[in-house]
């Protein structure tokens, strides 16, 4: 099944069913649940939004033709591009991009009472995409290099830009426990450790404002400073590149209900969690390089092939640009508040506000989310309607839902279903899991 960014589809992975994805937004969740085993076996969660670029006049289901039409040429003859756009900024303010994909394989999770105590213990794979910025300079406007523009002066954003991305693997456990009193107040407590093994990597960092020409297809003429630092090698996408950890820490407390035979229900859940605070440590096969202009230099930019080959025309100096062997990638960090109640019967209502955490100069980052749902709880289904203020400024209705086996969540349902005159975002879930040993629960008000 799916094991969700915890910033994603909030409504389904909260609720007491959510198994082993419900962990990744607090490790405690599963103490929690109804069902005493789990095995997750396949799921794909993809989320990508931007202020930056859209597709004019589109919804999630137009895209496969919208795609099939865009001609993938050189942007500087290339003028019959049109259903993809670029947004011009006209401002100070960078623009963000936010984007990731997770693809989960098979996982495990179960639990058990020993004394006064219930423990939870789960393993899981997962592979996980995050390319992110919060600071995109809008110079790399495709239509800034059309050929008619040659010769006109380029002025990139007055403000830094930062691009970070990983493609890594992660081997994440899970342990939780509480203690059964007898009072009607519990506390639980969790930890998910997670092994990344990081492949391809990007960190780029360019200092602004640089001024630059196009003189013609093969030449660049930058009037005044430029530096940047890249790192960007595409050849063994998932060759091993180095090592790295994370780990979240969960805490709840949960009143529970009186006289109850379901002894996992309550009337309302409170936690707290520390989400992917952790690292990517880049040190095989990964190279760090710093390119800089002080006064106005022409540039031939024709077939570069290599960072050498960049180095060798900024310096003469096909080693020069070489700044270092190895960098790290902060893990896309973020605090979690979720309070869970049970207003009547199989009827909850949950809010989660999630904000990220910038740990270092370098780090992968996530969307900061405030979310509200209302949901319908059984064993054999779920119905989830949430609304979701994306980065506490846009208002997003989703909907989810459990069947048997299957989960779906979209989580903003109007890009989904109507065309839209700017598609920016685009967000959805889909994941498959059973339960093997079911126990059924008689006379149970859950």
């Amino acid at each position: 099944a799916f094991s969700c960014y915890s910033q994603s589809h909030i409504g389904i992975v909260s609720e007491r069913y959510s198994g082993f994805n419900g962990t990744a937004i607090n490790p405690t969740s599963f103490i929690n649940s109804p069902i005493d085993q789990e095995i997750n076996l396949f799921g794909i969660d993809f989320q990508f939004d931007s202020d930056y670029g859209f597709i004019k006049n589109s919804s999630y289901l137009d895209l496969g033709d919208v795609f099939s039409k865009i001609k993938i040429t050189n942007p500087f003859t290339d003028d019959g591009i049109d259903d993809l756009s670029i947004n011009m900024n006209n401002s100070d303010k960078p623009y963000s991009i936010l984007t990731s994909l997770q693809l989960n394989g098979p996982s495990y999770i179960f639990k058990f009472n020993s004394g006064d105590n219930t423990f939870s213990f789960g393993l899981g794979l997962n592979q996980r995409i995050n390319i992110s910025s919060l600071e995109f300079n809008s110079g790399y406007n495709y239509n800034n290099f059309r050929k008619e523009n040659f010769g006109n002066e380029i002025l990139f954003d007055q403000t830094n830009s930062k691009l970070y991305g990983a493609n890594w693997s992660e081997i994440k456990l899970n342990f939780a426990y509480t203690n059964n009193n007898k009072s009607s107040i519990s506390q639980s407590f969790g930890l998910n450790f997670k092994i990344n093994i990081p492949y391809i990597s990007i960190q780029a960092n360019q200092e602004s404002p640089i001024k630059m020409i196009h003189r013609d297809l093969d030449t660049m003429i930058f009037l005044n400073d430029f530096k940047t630092e890249i790192s960007l090698d595409a050849r063994n996408p998932f060759k091993r590149r180095g090592s790295g950890f994370a780990f979240d820490l969960g805490y709840s407390i949960f009143k529970k209900k009186e006289y109850s035979k379901d002894k996992h229900s309550y009337i309302y859940k409170l936690g707290f969690s520390v989400l992917d605070l952790g690292f990517l440590s880049l040190n095989k096969l990964s190279s760090v390089h710093y390119y800089e202009i002080f006064s106005p230099k022409e540039l031939d930019i024709k077939d570069i092939d290599s960072y050498q080959d960049l180095s060798e025309r900024v310096y003469g100096d096909a080693s020069k640009s070489l700044k270092d062997k190895s960098f790290k990638l902060s893990t896309p960090s973020a605090l979690s508040i979720q309070f869970d109640y049970n207003f009547f019967r199989s009827f909850y209502f949950n809010t989660t506000i999630i904000n990220r955490l910038t740990v270092g100069n370098k780090t992968l980052v996530r969307p900061n989310i405030l979310n509200s749902s209302l949901r319908i709880e059984k064993p054999k289904y779920s119905f989830i309607l949430s609304s979701t203020l994306y980065e506490y400024e846009k208002l997003m209705i989703g909907l989810s839902s459990r069947l048997g086996p299957l989960y779906f969540s979209i989580d903003n349902i109007s890009n989904m279903f109507f065309k839209q005159n700017k598609l920016n975002h685009i967000e959805f879930m889909f994941g498959v899991k059973i339960y093997p040993f079911y126990k059924k629960i008689f006379n149970c008000s859950c």
